[in-house]
């Protein structure tokens, strides 16, 4: 009897138990899944080029095996693995038990092969496929192989060539057979353009790929998708320039031979829209008076995209500022009813402001988390989370070369704050190693051996010997330790030097360096052996922010010798071994855009170093003063800029200051179109050089693009005077080149000439610095 509950929630699932219970204990397709069985037999059906025992040793069951279901879908699933077939599938079938596996094998390529090619070696083109031979056959990769072929062909100027392949002999004998139909190779012989009234063919070359066949520099190789590139590269010039209605396509016409073309670019200008208004749309924190005096673009001017974006990129800072980092800005172009104006608008999403939460670092798994931090000149709870400082710590953190990457970026929910991440990837090398040579008409030719420890840590010592030789310890404090040897035709030089940038975790730099010198000077020879040590930083506010200021002793034998017999007595008198010390204060204000190649700001340096605080042969000191100024003048319709530099510099020695520590001029970098060294006052028989205590230089350059971004040239104007000598001046022209190599490089060549000068000057008419790293 069965006693029914009168809950009726609990008599259905009771029910629900009883029924599926039953039907277990009943079905016997249940039981066969679950139940372990003897298998009597093992068999494979469907193996053609593939071992049977290689598979049986796979799927591990032998006849007579006890073995369960899962344990054969188990074997089937390392069958699959394998890569070596398309599907596994198996039965158990018979009284004895037997399990079939039925099998269907992936077909192999077994040999790859090139018919037809005369441009590339058969290595080439297979480098080029990506596939090999015992590769499994897939039919998407073949076919990806032969537009790789046929790309690379392109890409050589063989515009026509076709590559097939049979996919029969493929599928029935293994054998990939790539035929390749190279037809003629095509070379541009002529570029032109048609319909260009605004701009000349020069500066439309500059944004196109494709260039003219010359010698063996430029090929000429013509590429169809190449060329609709440039015809798009060509349009967009217009249209971020003004023309907006500009349309730019392409044809091209070949010769007799089929093997030369002229390729055309067929240019509709249109015409130049210009501004016709300006509009500001969705702020309320910041007027809109006070964004549009910090934009560029103005009313009446061509409506250009860079400029557009520059401007964006500004309002956008402006929010950043007081803590908006989800700030949205929008630039918009909208035509005028009124031909040939168009009228601009900034659409702006405020967003909300945060201040910073909590400062997370990531990524650094050698370099101490402090390192990272301290590139951020944010804090919290009371700072305002201002994305432009985070952007800067970003370029901080990859100026130090101790990181590949840095990014820093908001975090969180809070609806007040938002945590700063500081996502860093370290750099896998310990240290370079750079070797180097360079020549300049100032110091012949030098070689450079540079070891350079980016990442140093004085205070990581090894605790083995293993650790030291394989690069385990001395890593990951952010101080930089450099070893630098300079042999050279003139000069020779060695230095140690060691720079703690937060000296006791402070915003204080500390750097100590040694040094060793040598050189042959005026009728003697100097040379330098040293030690100095400076406390430097940077002034974040209070009245001299803006500065950096620094502390340097320095101690030093300075040597003398080698003199010339008719060598002037006060290099005489300075003859031997002569200590010296000193302690030099500095201050700099820089606020150019660029530390390397600026255009706008200006640079002011004032120094003091004063001799014989610490003992030594002499007992004086030097004053010296720089400025630097920059202005971009002019922006051509590629936006390249011409910039116009005026510098001024001088010095004065209080006291009775040796030779070698006296002021000369001449050579790049001081005056052009005279010597190294080759102003200052003369005395001796010979003529010495003896220097100056009194220096007084001043120029102007106005430096104008030539080609591309990083060939300028410049006229200048230098002038100047040491001691009591007459004022020096010359005039010239020259080239620069900045080759981007491990960091920018130049090379520099002029030509100037004298036009005030003293009889017993060293003149130099051209003048160089070429450097080269390898």
């Amino acid at each position: 009897m069965i006693l029914i509950s009168t809950n009726h929630r609990t008599s259905s699932t009771l029910a629900c138990r009883l029924v599926l219970a039953g039907f277990l204990s009943v079905s016997p397709a249940f039981a066969q899944d679950s139940s372990a069985r003897q298998i009597g037999r093992v068999t494979f059906i469907g193996l053609e080029r593939i071992n049977p025992a290689y598979v049986r040793d796979i799927v591990g069951i032998r006849d007579g095996d006890t073995v369960s279901n899962p344990e054969i879908d188990d074997a089937k699933s390392r069958l699959l693995r394998t890569g070596r077939f398309l599907s596994v599938s198996y039965t158990i079938a018979g009284d004895n038990n037997e399990l079939v596996f039925t099998l269907a094998e992936r077909r192999l390529i077994r040999e790859i092969r090139f018919v037809g090619h005369t441009r590339f070696s058969s290595d080439k083109l297979r480098e080029t496929i990506g596939l090999k031979a015992e590769d499994n056959l897939d039919w998407f990769a073949v076919r990806g192989g032969a537009e790789a072929i046929r790309a690379l062909y392109q890409e050589s100027g063989y515009s026509e060539a076709s590559v097939t392949f049979d996919r029969e002999q493929l599928e029935q004998t293994g054998l990939l057979e790539y035929r390749i139909e190279e037809g003629v190779r095509v070379r541009i012989k002529k570029i032109a353009y048609e319909g260009n009234e605004r701009f000349g063919d020069r500066e439309l070359s500059l944004n196109i790929v494709s260039r003219e066949a010359f010698g063996f520099l430029f090929p000429g190789d013509f590429d169809e998708d190449r060329a609709a590139a440039d015809a798009s590269s060509l349009q967009a010039f217009y249209r971020d320039l003004g023309y907006l209605d500009a349309r730019v396509s392409y044809r091209r016409e070949s010769s007799e031979n089929g093997e030369d073309l002229t390729l055309t670019f067929t240019i509709s200008e249109g015409v130049l829209y210009r501004v016709e208004d300006i509009s500001i749309e969705g702020n309320e924190v910041i007027s809109t008076e006070e964004l549009l005096e910090t934009i560029s673009t103005q009313i009446g001017e061509p409506v250009r995209r860079p400029l557009l974006d520059d401007d964006v990129k500004t309002i956008r800072s402006k929010y950043w500022e007081l803590g908006y980092i989800y700030v949205n800005v929008q630039a918009e172009r909208v035509f005028s009813d009124r031909p040939e104006l168009a009228r601009i608008r900034f659409a702006i999403a405020e967003g909300q402001q945060y201040k910073v939460g909590r400062v997370i670092v990531r990524g650094n798994s050698r370099t101490r988390d402090k390192v990272v931090r301290r590139a951020l000149n944010l804090y919290p709870p009371d700072d305002l989370f201002d994305l432009n400082r985070a952007k800067e710590a970003e370029d901080k953190l990859r100026q130090t070369q101790i990181f590949e990457s840095a990014t820093v970026y908001p975090i969180g929910n809070d609806p007040e704050r938002r945590d700063v991440v500081m996502d860093v990837r370290e750099t896998d090398r310990n240290g370079d190693l750079i070797f180097g040579l360079g020549v300049t008409s100032n110091s012949g030719l030098v070689g450079t051996l540079n070891v350079d420890f980016k990442n140093f840590d004085i205070a990581d010592t090894p605790r083995s010997w293993s650790e030291f030789w394989k690069m385990r310890s001395f890593f990951g404090g952010g101080q930089r330790l450099r070893l630098e040897l300079q042999p050279g035709t003139e000069v020779n030089r060695f230095r140690i030097d060691f720079t703690e940038p937060y000296f006791m975790d402070k915003p204080l730099r500390f750097d100590v360096s040694a040094y060793l010198f040598d050189r042959r000077r005026d009728g003697y020879n100097e040379g330098r052996l040293g030690l100095t040590t400076a406390f430097g930083k940077r002034f974040e506010k209070g009245p001299l922010f803006g500065w950096s200021g620094e502390l340097a002793l320095r101690f030093e034998n300075a040597a003398v010798t080698d003199i010339d017999a008719f060598t002037s007595n006060e290099v005489r008198q300075d003859e031997g071994s002569n200590f010296l010390s000193s302690l030099k204060a500095t201050l700099v204000r820089d606020r150019t855009d660029s530390f390397f190649l600026p255009t706008e700001g200006d640079r002011l340096r004032f120094s003091y170093e004063q001799f014989g605080l610490l003992g030594g042969a002499f007992d004086f000191g030097r004053f010296y003063a720089s400025y630097t100024w920059y202005k971009t003048l002019r922006r051509d319709k590629l936006d390249r800029k011409s910039v116009l530099r005026l510098n001024a510099e001088g010095g004065f020695l209080l006291g009775n200051a040796p030779v070698i520590e006296r002021f000369f001029a001449g050579g790049t970098g001081s005056m052009r179109g005279f010597a190294f060294r080759g102003i200052g006052e003369r005395d001796g028989l010979n003529d010495t050089n003896v220097g100056g205590d009194f220096l007084l230089l001043m120029g102007a350059e106005y430096a104008f693009p030539l080609f591309g971004e990083n060939v300028r040239g410049h006229v200048f104007l230098d002038t100047g005077s040491v001691g009591a000598g007459t004022l020096r001046a010359s005039v010239g022209v020259g080239v620069r080149i900045v080759v981007e190599l491990l960091g920018p490089l130049p090379l520099e060549f002029n030509l100037a000439a004298p036009i005030s000068s003293d009889s017993l000057d060293d003149e130099q008419y051209f003048s160089f610095l070429v450097g080269t790293l390898f």
